[in-house]
């Protein structure tokens, strides 16, 4: 529950701006190519404090980490319903940035410590539908407060954000525990993990991790996700109402589609990975995603935005959830913070460069090249993850000695 909270809390900075981009542009004046930095900007700093979060997280401790997290991105949200310029907006989007990855590494790596092998992808998928909330919430929410006050809307969608996550980060500092009181064999623990294990987990730097052939390709398809992805949800908005002049409540109905839709889906294809591989699921989604992309580009209008709609709701968590799963597979689960801080940075490069090219490229020959651009991510994922397919592990890693 703790860790469905933290996902709908800092969902916001990444699923948010859909709704929220068209009306910061018009109010402070910004281009499409300024606006995408903007998430540029928190996508790279997300991706230094991933890596910081993974690496101090087994040796430190996730608690602390994920609720300090979790309150700094609610604080940067507020912030950025402050700004009245745009350097002032990129600060807010750097703390955003800190504050998400800070929160989200840990926290989706301590699944791994509280569930099987067979069950990580399901568990992962039950967190992730977090990230769904934030999506159905913002397009709940964004398009009333606009249509309230068209002039200040979105700065007070980013008030309620903000105050949410704060809300969270509070209640995960509060129930979040390190370690399950039964181990993953099932024997007692008594509320806290053995003296020796937490002197293992606690004292050591997790270099398996950021050695491991598969999780740097498990990082690769993260990238190619976190491309096609950001590019859809920063763009999708705009693209709709300024380009085809489709209103942003009927943008935020679809935002809600997809955010219901998103709710199952991360279950849906976490156990999916459970029950196949990881590699097969990671195809799959690639290709409904990649057949969604390529209908926007291509064939714009209402009944393609709909069923666009609905293949993306489908996959949304999907990347999210499979790569939460694999943390804990190919390195033993001390460590399982750190492999999905590397994935995240994988994530995060190509959430980070995708808005600035893509924007760019609005600006140059139009938005649906920019779509274009975000199905060749899809395109580049599914043949990745043929190869992650062939070496899907079948049982669990053996847990390291104090000598490793």
């Amino acid at each position: 529950m703790v860790g469905i909270g933290v996902n709908w809390g800092t969902g916001f900075t990444q699923f948010a701006h859909t709704l929220t981009l068209p009306s910061m542009e018009v109010d402070l004046g910004l281009s499409h190519t300024k606006a995408g930095f903007v998430i540029t900007l928190t996508a790279m700093v997300r991706m230094g404090s991933t890596i910081i979060a993974g690496t101090l997280a087994p040796r430190y401790g996730s608690r602390f980490i994920i609720g300090l997290g979790t309150v700094g991105a609610g604080g940067a949200m507020i912030l950025l319903g402050l700004a009245q310029t745009y350097p002032f907006v990129l600060l807010s989007a750097g703390l955003m940035g800190v504050g998400t990855g800070l929160a989200l590494t840990p926290m989706m790596g301590l699944l791994s410590r509280w569930f099987r092998m067979g069950d990580r992808g399901l568990a992962a998928g039950l967190a992730a539908t977090g990230g769904s909330f934030a999506f159905i919430f913002a397009g709940v929410v964004v398009p009333w407060l606009v249509g309230q006050d068209a002039d200040d809307g979105w700065r007070t969608s980013w008030f309620v954000f903000g105050a949410l996550s704060i809300a969270i980060g509070t209640v995960s500092l509060v129930f979040l525990r390190e370690w399950p009181k039964v181990d993953l064999k099932g024997s007692q623990q008594n509320g806290r993990h053995s003296s020796q294990d937490t002197k293992t987990d606690r004292g050591a730097w997790p270099m398996a991790a950021y050695k491991n052939p598969m999780i740097w390709l498990v990082t690769f398809l993260a990238f190619s996700s976190g491309w096609s992805q950001n590019i859809f949800t920063s763009f999708f908005g705009v693209y709709l109402s300024q380009e085809h002049g489709i209103s942003l409540t009927t943008v935020g109905q679809l935002v809600i589609l997809i955010g219901v839709l998103s709710v199952s889906s991360g279950v849906l294809w976490g156990r999916m990975s459970d029950r196949v591989s990881r590699g097969q699921a990671f195809f799959y989604s690639f290709l409904v995603q990649g057949i969604a992309l390529a209908l926007i580009a291509t064939l714009p209008g209402i009944g393609t935005f709909v069923v666009a709609s609905i293949l993306l709701g489908f996959t949304l968590r999907a990347s999210y959830t499979v790569c939460a799963a694999c943390a804990g597979d190919f390195v033993a689960v001390q460590f399982s913070a750190a492999a999905f801080g590397l994935m995240s940075v994988g994530a995060g490069l190509g959430s980070a460069i995708s808005p600035t090219v893509g924007g760019a490229i609005a600006d140059s020959l139009g938005m649906n090249w920019t779509f274009a651009l975000a199905s060749v991510g899809a395109v580049t994922g599914m043949a990745g993850s043929v190869f992650l397919a062939r070496r899907s592990p079948t049982r669990e890693v053996a847990q390291p000695s104090l000598a490793d």
